[in-house]
This record gives C-alpha cells, structure tokens and sequence, in this order.
C-alpha cells in the first residue's frame, strides 16, 4: 500500500511539472521572449533597405569606397552582431538597433538624414 502511495505521489509530481502550474513563470519568459524577438527582427527588417543602399555604395561603379570606411564597418560589425543576436539575445539586439540608424546615416554620408526612415515614408505614400 506505502509502495502505491509513493508511486501515485511521484506520478502526481510528474505531472504537474510537466503539464501543471511549474510552467507559468517559464510561459511569461518566453511571450516577453517570442515579443522582444518580433520587435527586434521588425528592427532589423527596417534597416535592411539602408543596408543595401550601403552595400551598392560600397560596391560603387569602380569597386571604390568614397568616404570614411570606419562608420560603415562599424555599421556592418553591429548589424550582423544584432541580426544575430536576435534569436537568442533579443534585448541585446534591441540595444544595438538604437545604435544602428545614426551609424548607417553616418555611413552613408549624411547626405540622406534618416535614410532608414525616409524611404519607409516614401513606400508608404506610394502606396495611397
């Protein structure tokens, strides 16, 4: 009888670890987790024009970089540092993304403020 006891006891504590109340704290971490991963790769999405505009720039006509190479490849250093931190860090990612757009301005000249920013706008009153 003891032997049952013990064993229905373990099978009750089994069952609650795997499918009961031990997973709330764990849930919470992952929606804040599942959230933070969204708004980053949202981040990430948002640059990607300007990072190709950077890209064709750097290739240029005559595979010669006019301006200072420094802030592009500080730009492209914390690019791929957040684009692959996304998964598995998004709030270092989130960090980096604060960074990134005064960087890829800065990369790209400074002739075009808000390059990120600016031809998102530009899609969005083409499409009306």
């Amino acid at each position: 009888m003891v032997v049952g006891l013990v064993l229905v006891a373990l099978m009750l504590r089994a069952f609650v670890r795997r499918d009961g109340w031990a997973d709330v704290e764990e849930s919470a971490d992952s929606v804040e987790h599942a959230h933070l991963r969204r708004v980053a790769e949202a981040g990430i999405s948002f640059l990607s024009p300007g990072a190709i505009r950077l890209a064709e720039k750097e290739r240029g006509g005559d595979g010669i970089f006019c301006g200072d190479p420094a802030p592009a490849r500080e730009f492209w250093r914390r690019f791929a540092a957040a684009s692959a931190s996304v998964e598995r860090d998004p709030a270092g990612a989130l960090e980096e993304l604060r960074i990134l757009p005064g960087l890829l301005e800065e990369a790209l000249g400074g002739a075009e403020p808000g390059a990120g920013a600016a031809e998102g706008r530009s899609r969005k009153e083409d499409g009306r």
